[in-house]
């Protein structure tokens, strides 16, 4: 080898490439933009560890399984090293800050090289260690912690217009897990609109007035809200605010719209994110 240059272990033995096995975090990539490679240790989690609500019983042979259940965080763990070796342990001390620097940033989108469309919400709690002990130009030893569900990174939307009070909106979801609808109205009419509901009432919002051009996001993405333009939420009218899930395949999600005077008119998107 000669300086600058790492003898990065081969991947062919797995099927994955160079290109495969890096990461980007807090919109920067470890590589292009951080200039280290990504070395996973152990392999990684595909899915979560389920928590059941399971009950044994005295004298009852075995368990009794009753609905619901909780999933825990995965773990992906491994090692970032330098693709340029530091000349001296002060030029690797000044990457090392610029590196924590961008992980100690709190909960970031993760997205793995080897699935780029998909992401994890993912932070970095557990102490980082600097260490020569494998690697003669040393390696920063990372754990990222995420929550349980891999996010789709294009959401996928459906769009309707109405002049009236329903107006239902189609969309086809992709998932594996049930996802959180994320909707939009957009007042269209020169009337105010004063109440939404959807779905049968799961989301009811009463006594409210969405003025002409301006919309209204309804979230069931966590921390679930209903916010307009400016950032206001119109929790404070709500009579329901259910979570709403969507099963994967094509759904119909019903609107109902009332209005002040003038004329009625709204456009709504319905937008989903896939989750495995």
């Amino acid at each position: 080898k000669g300086r600058g240059a790492f003898l990065i272990p081969s991947r062919k033995e797995n099927g994955m490439k160079l290109n495969e096995s890096g990461f980007t975090f807090n919109g920067r990539h470890c590589r292009r933009d951080m200039g280290c490679w990504w070395i996973e240790k152990d392999g990684h989690q595909i899915s979560p560890e389920v928590q059941r609500n399971e009950y044994e019983i005295a004298g009852v042979s075995g368990s009794i399984l009753m609905d619901g259940a909780t999933r825990k965080g995965l773990t992906f763990s491994g090692t970032l090293v330098m693709a340029q070796e530091p000349a001296t342990q002060t030029e690797a001390q000044e990457k090392l800050r610029a590196l924590m620097a961008w992980l100690d940033c709190g909960r970031q989108r993760l997205i793995m090289d080897y699935e780029p469309g998909r992401y994890y919400l993912a932070q970095v709690d557990k102490s980082t260690m600097w260490s020569l002990k494998n690697w003669f130009g040393g390696e920063l030893s990372v754990t990222f912690t995420a929550q349980p569900f891999a996010y789709a990174v294009a959401a996928q939307t459906g769009t309707t217009i109405t002049d009236g009070t329903t107006g239902d909106v189609t969309v086809q979801v992709d998932t594996f897990h049930p996802a959180p609808l994320v909707l939009t109205i957009q007042n269209t009419g020169s009337a105010p609109i004063t109440g939404i509901n959807v779905m049968g009432g799961k989301v009811k919002l009463d006594g409210m007035n969405l003025a002409a051009g301006k919309q209204l996001t309804i979230s069931m993405e966590a921390p679930i809200d209903a916010q307009d333009g400016a950032g206001t939420s119109y929790l404070l009218y709500a009579e329901s605010f259910t979570p709403i899930l969507l099963n994967a395949g094509l759904q119909r999600i019903q609107i109902a719209l009332t209005y002040g005077s003038g004329s009625a008119g709204a456009k709504i998107t319905a937008s989903v994110r896939g989750r495995w």
